[in-house]
């Protein structure tokens, strides 16, 4: 097993290793410092600051060095299942509402997590890890109690749990859930969904996805057939993101869109668009003793200013403090519990290329220069306040991406980790003068002039906009001259972003896109399902890559050969090596560089009412809801609700 947590002594003993030039951070600092203040920067990743803007969260299996002789700021989780008590009420917030229930044909992911988790089955879910221990996308059945893979790997067989029924409202009237439901909801799902390429099979639009039909020979038995061989499809079936469970009835007796009609750990209760949401305990859930909490609240307060004003009150028990405030919102109140979360990000924005006309990116030398010229510490320290916990003793935990997102465990490989991950690491290092020497080599002595695309829509949000100029100030010092261009989102969307996504039908690779572009990226809930949906050719968010500078739809044959390799290895061990074969390979070729280029496990401030809170822990792509916040409960004899 790798070591993938290291010491403050070691992180900082990195730092002094040359990461970072001490003129050069000071000069980042200067540029920052009149564009966005350090404070406000920090304050808009919004509720807990770099931890939601920049990656999920972890945490260390080790409370971190006291900020005083008597006292650490930094709370251990502590397992107190032993004395949970049922009932009582979780306050908690929304920054937005929703545009509609219904998962299938929602857009926003926002429907899945903050509603269909609550009360739709999936088929899937992930097994939670317990403190210290980070979980590693194991599986547990939802829906599904068994499965059966068949020897070629082209069918799975799935048996349903047996005495789940939907709620008791018409027209379901609490009958059982049976395997009709889940083909009815497929074929909706296959029908609406955005995000259908992920699973569903389509000749013309998602080539790489794995489902070719789902069929159910009886009530009991759901049959799933592959158009390829794929070892992340039950995965899909278990991500918060993708395939949820809905009564055949949805269109024709309910409308899902402003309606429930669910089995999950939750029931909607009162609803009130705009305004507030809560939601009731479901006391038929499968999972036995489960949930502890009977009711959640959920209020809708856009402006950070009254969620924090909330939260200091006692009348929020979750986290709403963004990393800007986060230690000094602690000193103010000291029962609340400072906490790391669960996880690493698994999917970094990223920089890639164009390679249309004479484009100098076709020369891997610059790519892998751009890379070299990426401050990674400086950016570390301007998005994560790093200065102000180590001020207090507390290590900020970080990873550098690299192809394999951070927080896949146990196949992410560390960059800074010379021994393990080869030559490719140099290009982790922030080493200008190595870079200099990459440009001039590929034909540039005196530099480049290119092009700088991003979308200027605002979208993204502020952040975004901002680190476009804070790269392409890392980049000019060696001569990388770059033209900002933002583009309106209509036009990015299909010209920019996905240009050179062969399956997807909204546009091709544009006349003369030949620079850089800042793309944001979307979760994939496995490994293998990341990287065919960015990396091959058939992936429905693919990149564009190319050998030879031609033809970069095409994707370059020795990367679509090893994404397929990875997708068809169904031992764990050997696909994790593979895994970290890829990320040296891609982290050679350049084509990608991601960006923001690590990860950190942030924190969260939470009341000490909300009981277990960071004990039970989700893989990334996981419905917390309905897997590790189901033991979650209220202990009414701690702060705010009792006075310590």
């Amino acid at each position: 097993m790798l070591a993938f947590i290291t010491s403050i002594a070691d992180n900082r003993d990195r730092r002094r290793r040359g990461t970072r030039l001490s003129g050069e951070q000071g000069y980042w600092q200067r540029w920052l410092r009149p564009r966005l203040g350090r404070r406000r920067f920090l304050a808009a990743l919004g509720a807990t600051g770099a931890a939601v803007a920049l990656s999920a969260c972890g945490s260390s299996s080790n409370a971190s060095p006291t900020a005083t002789a008597g006292e650490t700021l930094l709370a251990t989780p502590e397992d107190t299942t032993s004395t949970a008590k049922q009932g009582g009420v979780l306050r908690s917030v929304l920054v937005a509402d929703v545009p509609s229930f219904d998962p299938h044909s929602a857009a926003s992911t926002a429907v899945h997590t903050q509603v269909a988790a609550y009360t739709y089955p999936r088929l899937f879910k992930f097994a939670t890890a317990h403190y210290p221990d980070r979980p590693r996308g194991n599986l547990d059945g939802d829906l599904a109690e068994a499965y059966e893979l068949s020897g070629d790997k082209m069918q799975i067989t799935l048996r349903l749990r047996q005495g789940l029924k939907w709620d008791a409202k018409a027209p379901v009237n609490g009958r059982a859930i049976d395997a009709q439901d889940v083909v009815a909801s497929w074929q909706r799902f296959a029908k609406l969904s955005p995000f259908r390429g992920e699973m569903l099979y389509e000749a013309s639009t998602a080539p790489g996805a794995p489902i070719d039909s789902v069929t159910s020979p009886d009530s009991r038995t759901v049959v799933v057939k592959l158009k390829q061989p794929d070892a992340g499809l039950l995965a899909l079936f278990a991500s918060d993101r993708l395939f949820y469970v809905l009564p055949r009835e949805a269109d024709a007796g309910f409308d899902p869109r402003v309606e429930q009609r669910g089995y999950g750990p939750y029931r909607l209760g009162d609803n009130r668009p705009g305004a507030f949401r809560s939601w009731q305990r479901n006391p038929d859930y499968f999972v036995k003793g489960r949930p502890f909490i009977d009711t959640i609240e959920q209020p809708i307060i856009g402006d950070y200013a009254s969620r924090l004003a909330q939260f200091k009150a006692g009348s929020i028990y979750t986290s709403v403090a963004s990393q800007g405030d986060i230690i000094n919102v602690r000193k103010e109140l000291p029962r609340l519990r400072l906490t790391r979360g669960d996880n690493f990000a698994t999917a970094p924005s990223s920089l890639a290329f164009g390679y249309e006309g004479d484009s100098p990116w076709k020369d891997e030398r610059l790519r892998q220069a751009v890379s070299m010229l990426i401050d990674r510490e400086t950016m570390v320290n301007v998005y994560t306040n790093r200065a102000r916990f180590e001020d207090e003793g507390i290590e900020v935990e970080v990873r550098y991406h690299t192809a394999v997102g951070a927080g896949w465990e146990g196949w992410w490989l560390d960059p800074l980790n010379e021994a393990a991950f080869g030559p490719s690491a140099q290009y982790f290092k922030h080493a200008p003068d190595e870079a200099a020497k990459l440009i001039a080599a590929a034909g540039f002595p005196d530099g480049l002039d290119s092009t700088f695309h991003y979308n200027g829509g605002g979208q993204y949000g502020a952040i975004y906009a901002r680190t476009v100029e804070m790269l392409s100030g890392m980049l000019a010092p060696a001569g990388i001259r770059l033209r900002l261009e933002p583009h309106d989102y209509n036009d990015w969307l299909p010209n920019y972003h996905f240009a050179y996504t062969g399956a997807q039908s909204l546009g091709k690779p544009i006349k003369g896109f030949n620079g850089l572009i800042y793309r944001v990226g979307n979760t994939s809930p496995s490994v293998s399902s990341q990287l065919l949906a960015q990396f091959h050719k058939d992936g429905i968010r693919f990149e564009g890559m190319s050998p030879d500078g031609r033809n970069a739809q095409a994707g370059d044959p020795q990367v679509n050969d090893a994404v397929t390799a990875i997708r068809r290895e169904f031992d764990v061990k050997r696909q994790q090596e593979l895994a970290q074969d890829f990320a040296r390979l891609m982290a050679r070729k350049a084509y990608v560089i991601p960006n923001l280029p690590f990860s950190t496990t942030g924190f969260a401030l939470t009341w000490p009412a909300l009981a277990n809170y960071g004990v039970y822990r989700s893989w990334p792509t996981g419905a917390a809801v309905a897997e590790a916040n189901l033991n979650l409960w209220i202990n009414t004899a701690a702060p705010p609700i009792t006075p310590a």
